[in-house]
């Protein structure tokens, strides 16, 4: 079954349907693109309309890398073996689904599988005998086996492993980073039966240079995403509370980082808002699953509150410094440059700087926005704030989150504009930490 599968989409005879075109699914399908016919659908019609806007009329071209974030360049995109729906239609007939839909979480921080479970009726109804599904979305260990096969098969009227196989490789995408691309990270392959890794060997090892690793079972692979993220989200937490420690005592945080760094088994981690839609969500798949065993990872939960409070540390040092210099919340006036969840991405959900803005509008701030590539839309549409188009006048306090590559070039006269003689510029990262001497300065 599986050698028929294999050679049905060498030889273009079979396709694969890649079902969610975000950071994950859009970068894989223009890949995957080069060596087997591709269909790719997403639910959104303007996501549909910008990625087809940015390839027509170009050439397919034999090498590229695709972006981790944004769309390739339209130069970079084929013309041919990849087309583009917003309609169901365009993945019947298809042989192998890979989803890569939204796994998020809901306020109340519980595992949101809308998204996935739509998509697996979806897939269910069009499902048919000697198809494979591959899953990339990340989800707890178990989802898989106990959540989405059951799915599959009740809709579909198929017996997994009999007649249709499945596959788990959680997506390891950095958005914006330009090194650890796509083709340049290993990627991790499971499979509900072992007839079916070699059809999954065969899709991902004609895009993934770095190699394969095939995890023992489905649950190792899914379990090895969460640890991933976690062991992240611990380490910036631990780094969080010593630089909260730190400041207290009166120690420069950004020398204590420097020095430490000078023996060969530190790890460079450094305090920060732990956002975006990896370590501020893995935690709670993990730690939900975990109830299901009566067993409580603290430190896991820990992590994640530590590095939740970094929020009211931000604003407390507003409103702190607001005091000091006696203005009155009401008449402040703040600038966040940078609102997106990360540098040099433009995606603003899950940023927890915006979380940060919306606090202190709420309290009385007069707020502004700024940022030179942010998801203007996303952000109207998840918060509803937006962007200023210019700015203007003096600011209390400059804020600098997302520290884009656009920043780089700011200098001591551009805060002084920017600013009173007794403003402050709360650089969140430190990188003009060296540059700030004549406004007060505060970094995490």
């Amino acid at each position: 079954m599986s050698d028929s599968l294999i050679q049905g989409l060498r030889q273009g005879k079979q396709a694969i349907a890649i079902i969610g075109l975000g950071y994950t699914g859009w970068p894989l399908a223009v890949a995957l693109s080069d060596h087997f016919e591709v269909r790719g659908y997403d639910s959104s019609t303007a996501r549909i309309e910008l990625l087809n806007k940015e390839r027509a009329g170009k050439q397919k071209t034999s090498t590229r890398k695709p972006s981790n974030e944004q769309p390739p360049k339209a130069q970079d995109l084929p013309s041919a073996g990849l087309a583009l729906s917003c309609s169901e239609e365009i993945i019947r007939g298809a042989a192998c689904f890979i989803i890569a839909v939204p796994t998020p979480v809901h306020k109340n921080n519980a595992p949101d599988l809308h998204s996935l479970e739509t998509t697996l009726l979806t897939v269910g109804a069009v499902l048919k005998k000697g198809d494979l599904v591959v899953i990339e979305s990340t989800v707890y260990p178990g989802c898989t086996e106990e959540f989405c096969i059951p799915l599959l098969e009740k809709i579909s009227k198929l017996k997994v492993n009999i007649d249709f196989g499945v596959g788990y490789s959680p997506e390891r995408i950095n958005p914006g980073d330009t090194i650890h691309t796509l083709s340049s990270v290993t990627k991790l392959i499971s499979a509900s039966s072992t007839q079916w890794l070699p059809v999954i060997e065969c899709i991902y090892s004609s895009v993934i240079e770095a190699g394969l690793f095939v995890c023992s079972t489905i649950k190792v692979a899914e379990a090895a995403k969460m640890t991933e993220n976690i062991q992240r989200d611990v380490n910036i937490a631990l780094m969080n509370q010593l630089s909260a420690l730190y400041e207290k005592m009166q120690i420069d945080t950004s020398d204590v980082w420097q020095a430490a760094a000078t023996k060969w088994n530190f790890l460079p981690f450094r305090p920060g808002l732990a956002g975006g839609h990896c370590i501020s969500v893995d935690p709670y798949y993990l730690l939900h699953q975990a109830q299901q065993f009566s067993f409580s990872p603290t430190l896991v939960a820990e992590a994640r509150r530590v590095n939740e409070s970094v929020k009211s540390r931000i604003v407390n040092r507003v409103l702190a410094h607001l005091e000091s210099v006696g203005v009155s919340v009401p008449h402040a006036r703040l600038l966040i440059k940078g609102i997106s969840f990360k540098p040099n991405v433009a995606d603003v959900r899950n940023a927890k700087i915006v979380e940060v803005a919306l606090e202190l509008l709420q309290m009385g701030c007069q707020v502004e926005l700024s940022d030179p590539i942010a998801d203007t839309a996303g952000l109207q549409k998840e918060y509803g704030l937006s962007l200023i188009d210019e700015e203007k006048g003096l600011y209390d306090i400059v804020i600098v989150a997302a520290c884009h590559a656009d920043y780089n070039t700011l200098n001591e006269d551009y805060f002084c504009q920017r600013t009173p003689a007794l403003g402050l510029i709360a650089d969140l990262s430190g990188t003009f930490r060296n540059t700030i001497t004549k406004r007060t300065y505060w970094t995490l």
